[in-house]
């Protein structure tokens, strides 16, 4: 009876998620769209953000498999209600949606993320309540899963290699950019003027410079008359991607350099000067702005004005970033997406640490299991916040990034603690009758 209520309220719930997470898959992917770039439908991860948009088709789909798998129950029955949709998606793309465009990779994500979601759904209760072995693996595993991800974002953040063969482009018509409405009046990299030609001549070692652990990128613009928009001012360019980018958004000036992440197709770092275009009586209708590599930062600057970003381990979420957010003004997601990372180590650290017997009483781990799950992850703080970015030359965790991973970890402890309060305090049931526990669960 008690498994039949269960299942009933699991029903409804997922029932309620099928809606709300359709409505948003549809919003996202069935809206028109003012690209104009089109892909081969069997490419894979095309483009230069391939890597990211496989991923955020996953994301976006693992959701709805959650949701379908809550509905029915069954594993395959979810599984194929998500490629009928996906499917269905794709198929609207072609003709019906302007601005869309379908893909076998988009068909592929979407597909998996479907799945991976039905075995989220089918197995949360190993999840949420994890006993014995399986949570300390899982407090392992979460450990460990930290450090893979600022390690990675670590290396992600290390400057790409700089080919020897480099176009320049001032103020070029793109994809998605409008054009610039300003005038672009000189265009300097180390103080060196760059040709208005596409191909810079070799002499002047730009590829070199754009190796240097420090250089800088100025241009003089011609502001008068300038409306806001989305608009590419210059690039430094190979066949493949953008090395090097000053763009206006709005009526921001940003800095954008490629790093290691591009090479996977997925987003580099960018840091934006609010307001840098905004027109009032002090804004000169000549401005001088400066896109620099310092270090292990990145830095957007004009005349007494500058914007630093530290490109440390809290920046993981950028390099996954579908919306282009500008930095440093949601540098605050950086303290989030650590606290998201730790919160699933420090919820199985505490589900190893305790355990429920089948008479509602709590008891402590006595196996040694807790204290390895906790060395596991400090050991992954230590790598992936400290070692791996001083490697790299990156900035190492700053003391607000250490102090947001272990917040996350704290919190995942407390929430692991209320939810094992909740289960000791429902009734146990033997044959008809129902029996409340009265031990206290141990904080």
């Amino acid at each position: 009876m008690v498994l039949a209520r269960g299942a009933l309220s699991a029903r409804r719930t997922g029932i309620v998620l099928s809606v709300v997470v359709l409505m948003v898959v549809f919003l996202a992917t069935l809206t028109p769209s003012d690209d104009t770039s089109s892909p081969p439908f069997l490419c894979i991860a095309c483009g230069e953000l391939g890597g990211l948009d496989v991923l955020n088709n996953i994301v976006l789909f693992l959701p709805l498999g959650f949701a379908f798998a809550l509905t029915s129950g069954h594993r395959w029955r979810s599984v194929l209600a998500c490629v009928a949709i996906t499917t269905f998606i794709e198929s609207m793309q072609v003709r019906v949606v302007p601005g869309r465009d379908s893909s076998l990779s988009d068909l592929l994500a979407n597909s998996l993320g479907g799945l991976l979601g039905v075995e989220l759904a089918l197995r949360r209760a190993l999840l949420v309540r994890p006993r014995g072995r399986a949570a300390a693996v899982l407090a392992t595993a979460g450990a460990a899963a930290f450090g893979v991800v600022t390690t990675l974002t670590s290396l992600g953040l290390r400057p790409a290699s700089i080919p020897r063969n480099l176009w320049l482009q001032w103020t070029p018509e793109r994809a998605s950019f409008v054009p610039f409405t300003g005038q672009l009046l000189d265009f300097k990299v180390n103080d060196v003027a760059l040709p208005r030609s596409f191909w810079p001549p070799k002499s002047l070692r730009l590829d070199r410079m754009l190796t240097e652990p420090r250089w800088h990128a100025t241009v003089t613009l011609e502001t008068a008359g300038i409306r806001p928009g989305r608009s590419v001012i210059a690039r430094i360019a190979e066949e493949y991607t953008v090395l090097v980018s000053i763009e206006q958004h709005r009526w921001d000036l940003t800095c954008e350099e490629k790093t290691r992440s591009s090479d996977f197709l997925f987003r580099s770092p960018r840091v934006a000067l609010p307001d840098a275009l905004a027109p009032s009586g002090l804004t000169p209708s000549r401005v001088r702005f400066t896109c620099a590599r310092e270090g292990n930062s990145l830095v957007a600057a004009m005349d007494d004005r500058q914007e630093v970003l530290r490109l440390s381990p809290s920046l993981g979420w950028r390099l996954l970033d579908p919306f282009a957010l500008a930095l440093p003004r949601y540098l605050w997601l950086g303290a989030i997406w650590l606290m998201a990372l730790a919160f699933p180590a420090g919820y199985w650290i505490r589900c190893c640490t305790q355990d429920q017997t089948e008479d509602g009483a709590i008891h402590r781990d006595s196996s040694g299991a807790p204290s390895v799950a906790v060395g596991a992850l400090a050991i992954a703080l230590v790598i992936g916040l400290s070692i791996v970015p001083v490697l790299a030359g990156t900035a190492p965790a700053a003391w607000w990034e250490w102090a947001s991973a272990a917040l996350g970890a704290l919190a995942g402890w407390r929430a692991a603690w209320l939810w094992q309060t909740r289960v000791a305090r429902l009734p146990i049931r033997h044959g008809g009758a129902s029996v409340s526990t009265v031990s206290d669960p141990v904080p």
